[in-house]
């Protein structure tokens, strides 16, 4: 989420005027409050269609968000045509505004007593979450409502940790966090994560993340052909406490139900490289996976942020390329 809404034009003069910024927060939070409040009144299947309609209007309005999907779009399939492209950035908003809307509506998702609303498919049980008291690192991506994945977690029994993204708008934070308080996991800032998560595991803890987004600073690893910054941060910690790396992925089945699908541990091709190696590995084969999933259904993948560095022209080759 932009760190400003409503006052997106002026982002620039009020990074730099503290009054100004303070209420610009101030305003998208009325903003975002209203329309929580708005969806939490409604029935969660009818706030779930208002917000996939409200996505789209907004898809309309937020230009340089738009076309930041579009771009994203047009690298991962360069196959499709400009009306391909514009009609999957629209279903890009009309999941993100879905997204939002169910936010007020997490703990109604979540214990539906008919049990009908997730649905948790492991994907080879003698593989997968072998010891659930131990730890294991629980790696997904942007699709269908990736909010879910812990609390399926919690409902295998298994206790963990999930990073997630604060807002810089305080306000607009504390809000979401009270939702999310519905997921019935600890929440673990992104910045500055590593100790928590060694923390964690080192407990018994299983900790999730999502890895699709880029990461400044860390390695740069083919993913649609191209290169894009990626953490080796879950291999790297899968290694470190000899636990399993497993892929989640979160799939919107129609409206508000969806499938929770727990894949099989991702391991080194070669366990005898040297330890970086594997974890490049490790992340490479996650990438592959992503892929496959996003293509089966791009529709459901938010890419919101700039995924892969703008291609320079006289490094436009290397880019595509890959350099590991």
């Amino acid at each position: 989420m932009s760190e400003f809404i409503v006052g997106y034009p002026l982002r620039k003069i009020a990074r730099e005027h503290m009054l100004l910024r303070r209420l610009l927060w101030r305003v998208d939070f009325a903003l975002i409050w209203s329309l929580l409040t708005l969806f939490r009144l409604l029935p969660v299947e009818w706030a779930s269609t208002l917000g996939s309609k409200g996505g789209t209007l907004i898809g309309q309005l937020a230009k340089r968000k738009t076309s930041i999907m579009e771009e994203n779009f047009r690298i991962a399939f360069p196959e499709k045509s400009p009306r391909e492209i514009r009609h999957l950035v629209k279903a890009c908003w009309s999941s993100a505004g879905r997204v939002l809307s169910e936010f007020p509506h997490l703990d109604h998702i979540l214990n539906d007593r008919r049990d009908q609303r997730i649905e948790i498919v492991i994907r080879d049980p003698e593989k997968t979450f072998r010891k659930r008291t131990g730890p294991a690192v629980v790696v997904g991506a942007h699709l269908g409502n990736w909010e879910l994945i812990e609390s399926a977690l919690g409902r295998l029994g298994i206790e963990n940790s999930a990073l997630y993204t604060p807002l810089s708008n305080p306000w607009l934070d504390r809000l979401l966090l009270e939702s999310r308080a519905a997921l019935n996991c600890e929440l673990l800032p992104r910045d500055n994560c590593t100790r928590l998560l060694v923390e964690r595991l080192q407990a018994g803890r299983t900790v999730g993340m999502l890895v699709d987004r880029p990461v400044d600073g860390d390695k740069m690893l083919p993913f649609f052909g191209r290169d894009k910054f990626t953490t080796l941060l879950p291999a790297k910690l899968a290694l470190k406490f000899n636990c399993d790396l497993i892929p989640a992925r979160a799939e919107r089945v129609k409206g508000a139900h969806f499938r929770i699908t727990f894949h099989p541990p991702v391991h080194p091709a070669n366990p005898g490289s040297c330890k970086n190696d594997q974890a490049l590995d490790m992340m490479r084969q996650l990438h592959e996976l992503f892929e496959s999933w996003i293509r089966q259904r791009p529709e459901d993948w938010v890419c919101s942020t700039r995924l892969w560095p703008k291609a320079r022209p006289g490094n436009l080759e290397k880019v595509r390329r890959g350099s590991g």
